[in-house]
């Protein structure tokens, strides 16, 4: 029987519920599949790539034989060279949305991660870059007040519910939910790839895209 050791992160304390569904997550998956150790949870930025937890899960798995379980990549990291480092340290790795799992796709999707993290980056720069034009001063104390990100999240809903791209792929999405009751972010992003839907910057869809159009 195989034995796993769960690892669940969120970047901020304020992220309780994005723990509490990757806990839930990585119980049903070992439930069929195995025996459950323990979850580690810890809530450190996906940028930091010297975490406490992780850093335990690993030399867990290393000493026990045990495999070290998570939901998404992203969960570990969005930089491909250090989810190759984790994987070159001998443990044997398990994606409960990525159950195929090996040197190709590590690197397809690892690529994948690491490009939205610099989307991501991109789009705050742009975020920032509206927040200027509308006459709010950057750097300083007041873009840290309830009223400042106010206004960051209305530029940001702004510019996607204008988005065509954006509205026919959330309309999509919410139909799949009403149909079925339950979402399967890769079954989706699948259908929305294969059915010529792109996302509102003309990129395919990723489950992780998918997921933040559904939550959205």
């Amino acid at each position: 029987m195989e034995k796993y050791v769960g690892y669940a992160r969120t970047s901020t304390g304020r992220q309780v519920l994005g723990l509490e569904e990757q806990d839930y997550r990585l119980r049903q998956y070992v439930q069929n599949n195995g025996e459950l150790i323990e979850i580690i949870v810890e809530q450190e930025s996906g940028k930091n790539n010297e975490r406490k937890g992780l850093e335990r899960a690993m030399t867990l798995c290393q000493k026990f034989n045990y495999t070290l379980l998570f939901t998404r990549l992203d969960r570990l990291s969005r930089e491909v060279e250090f989810l190759f480092a984790l994987r070159n340290r001998g443990v044997k790795l398990t994606c409960i949305e990525l159950p195929e799992l090996n040197t190709l796709t590590l690197g397809i999707f690892g690529s994948v991660a690491q490009w939205e993290r610099e989307l991501i980056s991109s789009r705050t720069k742009r975020g920032l870059a509206e927040l200027k034009k509308k006459g709010v001063k950057l750097g300083s104390p007041q873009n840290f007040t309830q009223a400042g990100r106010d206004l960051g999240l209305q530029v940001i809903k702004e510019n996607r519910t204008k988005n065509v791209a954006w509205n026919k792929a959330k309309t999509y999405i919410d139909h799949y939910f009403l149909k079925y009751g339950k979402m399967n972010f890769s079954k989706v992003a699948a259908e929305l790839n294969n059915n010529g839907y792109k996302t509102r910057n003309g990129n395919l869809f990723t489950p992780m895209t998918v997921k933040r159009l559904f939550e959205s």
